[in-house]
């Protein structure tokens, strides 16, 4: 079974965080999620959630996938945490998957991550940080490699659902999106 780590920080994107929990949990992936420090975490839009354990206990598990719901302050308090930076260059290191959506790409960036690979994000985050070698496409959710990132709250369920055909196979994509009943265009 695959292995998921979630990391939440206080002001992370509510949407995001439940979405990508939820849709993985349903596929049968096993989810941690992990609160930067103990206790409670308060979302972007005061959503409190509670996570399963803190980062300091998670971080020596092992993970297939590591990804990071966006919002702010959420995303700056990821990128400014040395065990995030760490996880993340270890599990891509070892050729595992790291991802992020909306301004959580620029964690990636930050270490470097997204260099030389396609990438989004929520407009302007990235572009902000001109990124000589990185094609910023705008696409929904972008897969380049062992990284994965998306645009925002709007494409958190089309992410979640791509990181599950990536875990698990389209198989297992498509038994959760049809049981989601979303609607065809």
């Amino acid at each position: 079974m695959a292995r998921v780590l979630i990391p939440l920080a206080q002001g992370c994107e509510e949407l995001e965080a439940v979405t990508l929990i939820d849709l993985l949990r349903r596929a049968g992936i096993e989810v941690v999620t992990a609160g930067l420090e103990g206790g409670p975490v308060t979302c972007s839009h005061q959503t409190v959630l509670i996570p399963d354990t803190t980062l300091e206990e998670a971080a020596s598990g092992e993970y297939d996938l590591m990804v990071l719901p966006g919002g702010l302050p959420g995303s700056d308090y990821l990128n400014h945490d040395p065990r995030i930076r760490a996880l993340l260059q270890k599990l891509h290191h070892e050729g595992r998957y790291v991802a992020a959506i909306c301004a959580a790409p620029k964690v990636l960036a930050a270490l470097g991550l997204l260099d030389g690979r396609r990438a989004t994000g929520y407009p302007g985050v990235l572009e902000s940080l001109h990124l000589a070698d990185t094609e910023l496409t705008g696409a929904p959710v972008e897969m380049d490699g062992n990284v994965i990132t998306s645009r925002g709250p709007g494409t958190a369920m089309d992410f979640a659902l791509a990181l599950i055909e990536v875990l698990q196979g389209q198989a297992s994509r498509m038994a959760v999106e049809e049981a989601l009943k979303r609607p065809t265009v």
